[in-house]
């Protein structure tokens, strides 16, 4: 029979340790509650850089990461009230043209009725072509304050360019909104990373608690005692 040294065995069993923990072994005390501080502070961490990108990555000390979150959100934000200030803009710009080369008295109007006054040269070319395409919830009321006649149909055509124009402006502050959307996902995402990525630096620490000894038996030799946990 085989003899294994006292030596040999402590070895095979650090050995063993090793594979099945799949990173070695490393000595930690008590570093369960380390692990469930991450998981304690995660969620709040994603709720943070939902409502604020950045803020999350900030508290967990990534201030690098952090700042260009914030600067991203920070650009959107300005870039979004630029763009609407300057649609609302367009739209007065554009009701006082038609006002001056159209008649068109402002109040009160939906934005449908500025899209159909730059269709028809007057009202009453409009109601006529709505009447034969049997549209009679389309027709506007004559002398009810819907009245326009364009003065040329050059100025008519500016008028439709300018309304695309501020069309084009509005989609784009739409986009705006979107990358802000955006921003906090991948902030949140960024977060769930960073997170993953601190729980592997601890994952030999929930995998590999060991402690090894040596103690007397009753007969007078001695015996290798092994105390393993393995934390999930």
């Amino acid at each position: 029979m085989i003899r294994i040294s006292r030596l040999s065995q402590l070895l095979l069993t650090l050995l063993l340790i090793s594979v099945l923990s799949g990173t070695g072994l490393r000595a930690q005390e008590n570093p369960r509650p380390e692990v469930q501080g991450i998981s304690r502070t995660g969620a709040s961490n994603i709720l943070l850089s939902l409502v604020l990108p950045g803020a999350g990555e900030w508290r967990m000390g990534e201030r690098h990461v952090a700042k260009w979150f914030l600067g991203a959100e920070l650009g959107l934000w300005l870039g979004y009230y630029s763009s609407r200030r300057y649609v609302n803009n367009l739209q007065e710009n554009m009701e006082a043209f038609a006002a001056l080369h159209a008649g068109v008295d402002s109040r009160d109007k939906d934005g449908q009725y500025w899209i159909d006054i730059g269709v028809s040269e007057n009202i009453y070319v409009f109601n006529a072509e709505k009447l034969l395409e049997r549209d009679l919830s389309a027709v506007y009321a004559v002398g009810a304050g819907f009245d326009w006649q364009w003065d040329s149909d050059e100025n008519r055509r500016n008028y439709v360019s300018q309304r695309f124009k501020r069309l084009d402006w509005k989609r784009s502050s739409t986009w705006i909104v979107s990358g802000l959307v955006l921003n906090r996902l991948v902030s949140a995402i960024d977060i769930i990373r960073l997170l993953r990525k601190g729980e592997d630096s601890l994952s030999t620490a929930r995998q590999s608690a060991l402690a090894v000894g040596v103690q007397p038996t009753p007969d007078g030799r001695e015996q290798m005692r092994l105390n393993f946990v393995w934390w999930f």
